[in-house]
């Protein structure tokens, strides 16, 4: 009998370790007090700013609109229109060369710009300007030359459409062989003429 009752409490002692093993070998703590959070004031609190969203969008940014332009009332140059059936060349006497003054007066300071008739068989003396000009030929062909002798072999045929300029005095002359001539002469002024004395007859 005594010996039947030691192998129970064996037994029963056995279990008890598998059972509670676990709970055996784990060492005793204490339990864990809640942490208090501590407060921060709020000068001291560093705040992110808010995350930016990107968005897409299918409308497409703004252009300015572009300048408006100037009124003729507001701007420094004056608004001129001319039509070909508007300009209407003077009479002039026999020789001469009618001009129309298309913009500014070449006997004042500035630019201006001039359109001249220069009549068939017309030949001019050679002269000089005090101012350089550029000079566009409209219609016609005009023969242009240099130098102070007027010398129909060195003359040069400029057809309608040409471009040529006239250096400040330097002498030059103008030969309307074949027809009428129509130049159209723009410059910065005031200008003036001074006539080469002639050596021979033109």
């Amino acid at each position: 009998m005594e010996r039947t009752t030691v192998l129970v409490a064996i037994f029963f002692a056995i279990v008890s370790v598998f059972l509670f093993s676990g709970q055996v070998s784990r060492p005793f703590a204490p339990p864990q007090q809640p942490q208090q959070r501590q407060s921060v004031p709020v000068q001291q609190r560093q705040t992110k700013p808010p995350a930016q969203r990107q968005t897409t969008s299918s409308r497409a940014p703004t252009v300015p609109s572009p300048t408006t332009p100037l009124a003729a009332s507001e701007s420094t140059m004056p608004a001129l229109f001319w039509l070909p059936e508007d300009i209407r060349f003077p009479e002039m006497p026999p020789g001469g060369s009618p001009t129309v003054k298309l913009f500014g007066d070449p006997g004042s300071e500035g630019l201006y710009v001039t359109r001249t008739l220069i009549p068939h068989e017309t030949k001019t003396i050679p002269h000089t300007h005090s101012d350089s000009r550029t000079v566009t030929v409209l219609s016609g062909v005009c023969y242009y030359g240099r130098g102070e002798e007027f010398d129909e072999g060195r003359v040069m045929p400029m057809p309608a459409g040409s471009f040529f300029t006239e250096p400040a005095e330097v002498p030059h002359y103008i030969w309307a062989r074949d027809g009428d001539v129509i130049v159209q002469t723009t410059a910065v002024g005031p200008s003036s003429t001074q006539f080469v004395p002639v050596k021979r007859g033109l």
